[in-house]
């Protein structure tokens, strides 16, 4: 919603002007400045919300709130968590003030619908990126896929792929792909909960709940790994974290035209526990309070309302450390 003038409108204001005929008092009464008086009054509304998205394939991440950014006109949004561009499934959005509750936003418990390939290796793991390997994949049966499936859940360590956002001396990894460089990349911790493995019509699946920041393609890579064989990434959904399911998702599409918004303490971790606020004047003025709990962190909440996330520290007390509202 912007207001267009004519370049004979603009030249007829700028002639006012230099001749002195339009007067201060009179200036908030002309058509112009009553105009830009509207743009103003427009950009400081706020949209706050949180809402569940079915990321489409061929997009990235940043596009998808980027387009959130314009359907809603609120120029703080967020998501929180990254799914590939050509990945599908659930992002998180976060806009207006609810961008403050992405630090204690749900991150574990991961749910991946995936497909996989044999036979080819790729350097990016999957079948977007530049074959570097073939080998022609022997008799797999899915028994010895699901075994060694079974044999990777718990703790490991993970090399992320050159093509994450991974930051190595200031650059994201993907940077330095694109100009054909390697970087050292260090493992990183990984937790796998559950790996299920199908095969349909010829298609090898794989179901995986895992910790945030898994790479599926390098988990598949691994498994491959482990029965002798080759094997990237096809296709990856998501299609849940922790207690919120992609089935509870809308489109861009839908978003445009019947968005449905998420209650806020929703999407918050399991690990903190919402208080109900029973002194919302000194939550809210960012005072210390002193509770009998041995959590160290909570959120306050009021029904349905977030107000403010509290620490405990030393003192026994609970101090504020990020105002929600």
């Amino acid at each position: 919603m912007y207001c267009y003038y004519t370049g004979n409108e603009k030249e007829a204001v700028q002639e006012e002007k230099r001749e002195g005929t339009i007067r201060h008092r009179d200036r908030k009464n002309h058509p112009v400045f009553f105009a830009f008086r509207r743009i103003v009054q427009y950009n400081s509304l706020r949209m706050d919300g949180i809402l569940l998205l079915n990321k489409p394939a061929g997009m990235t991440s940043f596009a998808a709130v980027s387009r959130c950014r314009r359907i809603f006109h609120e120029k703080k949004t967020g998501h929180t968590g990254t799914l590939d561009p050509e990945a599908t499934g659930l992002l998180i959005i976060l806009l207006g003030k609810y961008t403050k509750l992405l630090p204690y936003a749900v991150s574990d418990h991961k749910r991946y619908s995936a497909e996989m390939v044999f036979g080819v290796r790729t350097d990016t793991d999957d079948i977007w990126g530049s074959v570097t390997d073939r080998k022609e994949p022997g008799m797999i049966r899915q028994e010895d896929l699901q075994k060694a499936a079974d044999a990777m859940i718990g703790r490991r360590e993970q090399i992320p792929p050159m093509v994450s956002a991974v930051r190595v001396n200031g650059k994201k990894l993907y940077e330095y792909a694109r100009k054909g460089q390697q970087a050292e990349r260090k493992p990183r911790p990984a937790e796998f909960y559950s790996l299920k493995v199908s095969k349909e019509n010829d298609v090898w699946h794989l179901d995986a709940e895992v910790s945030g920041g898994t790479y599926i393609r390098t988990l598949i890579r691994d498994l491959g790994d482990m029965i002798g064989e080759y094997a990237v990434m096809s296709a990856l959904k998501r299609t849940g974290i922790e207690h919120l399911s992609l089935a509870d998702a809308c489109t861009l599409e839908e978003a445009e035209k019947n968005p449905v918004f998420l209650e806020p303490r929703r999407i918050l971790r399991p690990d903190i526990p919402a208080v109900e606020c029973e002194c919302v004047d000194d939550v809210l003025h960012g005072r210390s309070v002193l509770l009998d709990r041995n959590d160290p962190l909570i959120v306050f909440v009021q029904s349905e309302q977030v107000l403010a996330a509290y620490e405990k520290r030393q003192d026994g007390r609970y101090h504020c450390a990020r105002g929600l509202l």
